[in-house]
């Protein structure tokens, strides 16, 4: 008697305790909702800061070294968060890449290829398509524009994918952390400008698609070397959770960092009316291919799982706001993997398709790129031929998988594929005008739609769990009927 009354008197207690800690009222609730959501709250006060900060010290000055300072608060905060994520993208993979099933490993990793590739072509696509309905660049006026580089000593095609695949396999573990592969024409000295050398060099950058493939091969490594590979093992799961705990405390100054980034881009654009006056309709055009993108996302989702998609849609804004404010989903990766956390993902699933995802999959930029090569050659050419769009299209859908990770990638990649297509390149001045918004677009569909590629992927592994519990039981039932007759 007296076990169950302290139990009930415990259980009295907790629940009196419940009850005082629950909201009371609407003021309860709200402050709750708000306690909640504090972090994307503050991320929102941020950017609406950041917006007014940016146009105010705009109308009050156009010093550069204001604009300087301005922007020098928000590189900080860029460069604190892109300190962890070397560690945490490499720590992550050897991790889940060790520890995975080989026979799940082989269908983890066709589902996510298929998935990446798949969104790659798609993406391409739905910009080609969405520019030739809109056409952006009807009307547009040509003025003060001159050649952006000299023609002849720009990389061709053939040499984007000759840096990728040299970067796929790098030489150096040091080396391709600090630096990728990039290769680049020069005039040889003393013709006059007549002979052009290609060198194949180096470019200040992280070759993250060669960190990749280091990290799965030392995964499979370690999974491989079996008991002597428990200590390497354990080294990256330290590395990790301490990694983890960096990144945790960094992305505290997110609401500040993302202030003075919007307001150092709005202050850095010379003309705002002009510039959006000129190539307005192009960022309609760009802006309704991500929204198409995002609903297809959606529908993949749901076709996949049969599940309600917009039940994980919540999940996805911290790491939506921290891409589009930094521009970068790779910065977003720790709360791609607490947003996956909380919504049930497996680690395994999560760990392996979020850095994968991230580095090779580039819808959003397929989407920006594709819309530019249209937009400029509209604007180049009177009337553009279905085999040019069918050349973008197709350009667009394997050259993403090849985007450097360097400032304005996505226009470089475009200026390649309009000279393959014989397109004039010299109205992609226009492109750069309004990179620093659309950047942003970009970056934060492709983040959501990589964390939904992780769902997509969980929904697969439960069904395959499901099916494999159906076969047992219905293995041990018709065992039993055998042995009764």
């Amino acid at each position: 008697m007296s076990t169950k009354g302290s139990a009930s008197a415990e259980d009295s207690v907790e629940y009196r305790s419940q009850r005082e800690e629950a909201p009371k009222g609407c003021w309860g609730k709200f402050v709750k909702i708000v306690k909640d959501n504090l972090f994307m709250l503050l991320i929102l006060l941020g950017v609406a800061v950041g917006f007014g900060l940016g146009f105010g010290l705009r109308a009050a000055t156009d010093s550069p070294i204001a604009v300087q300072w301005v922007e020098l608060v928000g590189k900080l905060y860029i460069n604190v968060l892109d300190l962890t994520i070397l560690p945490l993208i490499a720590s992550n993979l050897i991790i889940v890449i060790a520890r995975i099933n080989p026979k799940e490993q082989g269908i983890t990793s066709i589902i996510t290829l298929s998935f990446i590739i798949g969104m790659n072509i798609f993406a391409a696509a739905i910009g080609t398509v969405t520019a030739v309905i809109i056409n952006p660049g009807k009307g547009v006026t040509k003025s003060n524009v001159t050649e952006s580089g000299d023609p002849a000593l720009r990389p061709s095609t053939s040499d984007v994918f000759a840096d990728l695949v040299l970067n796929i396999f790098p030489d150096n573990i040091i080396g391709m952390c600090i630096q990728q592969t990039k290769t680049s024409y020069s005039y040889v000295e003393g013709t006059n400008n007549s002979e052009v050398q290609r060198i194949v060099g180096t470019t200040g950058s992280k070759d993250l698609i060669g960190i990749l493939m280091v990290s799965i091969a030392f995964g499979l490594a370690a999974k491989g070397a079996g008991k002597k590979g428990k200590p390497f093992l354990e080294f990256f799961e330290s590395l990790c959770e301490v990694t983890l705990k960096l990144v945790r405390a960094f992305l505290l100054l997110t609401p500040v960092g993302v202030c003075f980034m919007i307001a150092g881009a709005i202050m850095g654009v010379e003309d705002l009316a002009t510039t959006f006056s000129n190539v307005g309709m192009f960022v309609v055009t760009v802006t309704v291919g991500i929204a198409v993108l995002f609903i297809f996302i959606l529908l993949i989702h749901f076709l996949t799982t049969f599940s309600n998609p917009f039940r994980f849609l919540p999940r996805t804004l911290k790491a939506w706001f921290i891409s589009f404010a930094t521009t970068s989903p790779i910065v977003s990766l720790p709360e791609m993997f607490e947003g996956c956390d909380e919504y049930g993902i497996r680690k395994e699933i999560s760990r392996f398709v979020c850095p994968i995802a991230t580095t090779m999959k580039s819808d959003g930029p397929a989407v920006f790129i594709s819309c530019s090569c249209m937009f400029v050659a509209q604007m180049e050419l009177s009337t553009v031929p279905p085999t040019t769009v069918v050349v973008i299209w197709l350009l667009t859908s394997v050259s993403v998988l090849a985007i450097p990770h360097v400032p304005s990638a996505s226009i470089l990649i475009a200026i390649t594929i309009l000279n393959s297509a014989d397109v004039l390149t010299t109205s992609v001045v226009y492109l750069y005008a309004v990179d620093w918004l659309l950047d942003r677009f970009r970056a934060g569909v492709s983040t959501i739609a990589t964390m939904y590629g992780a769902a997509i992927l969980q929904g697969f592994a439960d069904k395959r769990a499901r099916k494999a519990q159906y076969d047992d039981v219905y293995v041990v039932e018709d065992d039993a009927s055998t042995t009764e007759i």
